[in-house]
């Protein structure tokens, strides 16, 4: 059994993202989906594997915050069809217009 285990809950979502890889050459940022989300974290839809311990950076809206949020992180799996991202950490409104976000999901 592995010693790892989430201690956030995930949320299935379908949020329109883009993916910043740090060390590509051109910088260019990706448009991705978000399939699932948590203060921790998140699932990208991404159609090419991205390199496991890559950082990377994830913008996407969401309707409680006013503005874009731009977290850092680090690829923690991947595979065909998407990748796992652990995030760094949010900024203290990201994480309330996130919870906030959690339980209008959590009401539907």
């Amino acid at each position: 059994m592995s010693g790892q285990r989430r201690t956030q809950s995930r949320y299935d979502v379908e949020i329109d993202a883009s993916v910043r890889i740090e060390g590509d050459e051109e910088g260019q940022q990706a448009s991705v989906t978000v399939a699932n989300l948590s203060l921790g974290g998140c699932f990208l839809n991404y159609d090419e594997r991205l390199p496991i311990n890559r950082r990377v950076e994830v913008t996407f809206r969401v309707p409680t915050h006013e503005k874009p949020i731009s977290v850092g992180g680090t690829v923690r799996w991947s595979a065909d069809g998407g990748a796992g991202v652990q995030f760094d950490g949010l900024r203290a409104g990201e994480v309330w217009s996130l919870n906030k976000y959690f339980e209008r999901l959590r009401d539907e």
